[in-house]
């Protein structure tokens, strides 16, 4: 697999703070990605005329951060939502009839994951930390617009949440006003880091070397993990339990 390296300390995916968790092969970023359910997209709202709004305070003003579910097919990053969802509209581009030089125009996004594997009890509070994997990705978006590749992408998504399982074909078929109303963004990773933490408390050798410290205050790993519960069926549904759903149960999801 080739690797996301930045070639500077100025791209903007070389982690900066503890450089030795950095991982910019796309195994190791992809394996988070992969992991977690849901990520935080970060994007910011074309200008629009200000003299059209009354508030004070602009959408376009703020930088803007929205968690959202989603499928990764490749190098590729899908979002889904109702057309009018304004992470959507952002990142779909300008609209037909822009001017030439709008229409060459990419929107950016920086798309983010985090998963906490354990709290690392120090017998000093300032060294008490978390173990965990995450990801920085950032990509230039589209708006999907071949109907083969919708279908591919919203069935990537649909079948993350089932840890793979096959929800999408095992699903009522789909009507074309479904589709109509609901907009994809594709995200085409150009950049990424891992960040992965997997130690032990960082102890000051004054601490270490005092017996008193040492017994009186606790230090350890605290794991963490998330578990799918035992599905329950809603009142109103009569099919059996499909496998893949009741495999789920007890499942660790990260």
């Amino acid at each position: 697999m080739p690797n996301y390296d930045p070639s500077s300390s100025k791209d903007v995916n070389f982690v900066k703070r503890h450089r030795e968790r950095a991982h910019y092969d796309q195994e190791a970023v992809f394996s988070v990605l992969d992991a977690s359910q849901l990520a935080h997209v970060g994007f910011t709202i074309p200008s629009l005329n200000k003299g059209d709004s009354k508030s004070e305070y602009h959408q376009e003003d703020y930088p803007h951060v929205i968690p959202m579910i989603y499928g990764r097919v490749g190098t590729t990053i899908y979002l889904h939502g109702y057309i009018s969802t304004r992470l959507l509209k952002a990142l779909s581009g300008p609209p037909l009839g822009s001017p030439e030089e709008e229409l060459e125009q990419t929107s950016k996004a920086c798309v983010t994951v985090s998963i906490v594997d354990a709290l690392i009890v120090s017998v000093a509070s300032f060294h008490c930390s978390n173990n965990y994997r995450s990801v920085c990705a950032f990509g230039s978006a589209r708006l999907v617009t071949d109907r083969d590749e919708k279908i591919k992408a919203l069935t990537a998504t649909v079948n993350k949440q089932f840890l793979g399982g096959i929800k999408w074909g095992d699903s009522r078929p789909v009507k074309d006003s479904e589709l109509k109303t609901t907009s994809v963004v594709a995200i085409e990773i150009e950049a990424a880091s891992a960040k992965i933490s997997n130690s032990d408390a960082e102890e000051e050798k004054e601490d270490l070397s005092d017996p008193t410290v040492m017994s009186t205050y606790w230090s350890g790993r605290i794991p963490v993990k998330t578990f799918f519960g035992t599905p329950e069926r809603f009142e109103n549904s009569s099919a059996p339990i499909p496998d893949y759903i009741s495999k789920l149960d007890n499942a660790r999801i990260q």
